[in-house]
């Protein structure tokens, strides 16, 4: 027997509503885990080109984010000194 996705969303909101709150409480982290493994699996299957170039990218994010709090912290010296 097959469910259609609107039936199947109908009873999965049937059965959360009796649920008490600690047993809705693992649900919820039941459903974020399966977000989790869903963005690992996605990484996991990129390739070694893919993965070196996002690196990279977020290797040059951290880098201009690092260089512009430095040139922020060193104004917020100098004027903590001058002060």
């Amino acid at each position: 027997m097959s469910i259609t996705q609107v039936n199947l969303q109908q009873e999965i909101v049937q059965n959360l509503q009796a649920l008490p709150h600690e047993q809705l409480q693992k649900v919820f982290e039941f459903v974020q885990s399966l977000q989790t493994d869903t963005i690992f699996q996605k990484w996991d299957n990129i390739s070694e080109e893919e993965s070196q170039a996002l690196k990279a990218e977020f290797a040059q994010e951290d880098i201009d984010f690092s260089e512009n709090i430095l040139a922020d912290y060193l104004t917020h010296l100098k004027e903590a000194e001058e002060g």
